[in-house]
């Protein structure tokens, strides 16, 4: 209660590149609106709005949080190899992020979620980056998905719900 999270999830496609960025956005707006209560859609504050990404879903949903439309997010398991523009880094200034991964994720490199919180820790001015680094799969997954549970093990942490009630 006191807030509406947003979870991109890419059911059906190959990936979320399929999809541009704006339906989610214009889908937020939509649920946000008069016309989104009149379909069912809960009363929701626009500003109370975060956004949890996953996997793929943490990659678009650092892209998102450039929108500045949420009010923080929390990614897991982010996958971008690269380094974020300078533009979008400005644009996540004082952005609140909790950042979560695994060093065993067979997936996604830690490197990858390193490099995004040395990013935004270098742009913000004050301490809105949290990073939750885990040495090995905090839910025992094991195989082709060891190390890749940290939207789960974000997910069930209640010390989350407390934070994005606290901002």
């Amino acid at each position: 209660e006191g807030f509406a999270m947003v979870a991109p999830y890419a059911k059906g496609k190959r990936s979320f590149y399929e999809e541009p960025r704006s339906k989610v956005l214009q889908f937020v707006e939509w649920v946000c609106s008069d016309a989104g209560r009149a379909a069912g859609c809960p009363d929701v504050d626009p500003s109370r709005v975060f956004l949890f990404g996953f996997s793929d879903g943490a990659t678009v949903g650092v892209e998102l949080l450039t929108s500045k439309r949420f009010a923080g997010g929390v990614i897991a398991a982010y996958g971008f190899t690269g380094t974020l523009p300078p533009k979008a880094l400005q644009r996540l200034r004082d952005v609140p992020v909790w950042v979560f991964h695994s060093a065993d994720d067979v997936i996604f490199p830690v490197s990858c979620a390193d490099k995004l919180v040395a990013g935004l820790r270098g742009v913000n001015s004050k301490d809105v980056v949290r990073y939750s680094r885990f040495d090995k799969d905090q839910e025992g997954f094991t195989g082709d998905v060891r190390g890749h549970s940290t939207g789960i093990t974000a997910s069930k942490d209640p010390e989350v719900y407390k934070w994005l009630l606290s901002l």
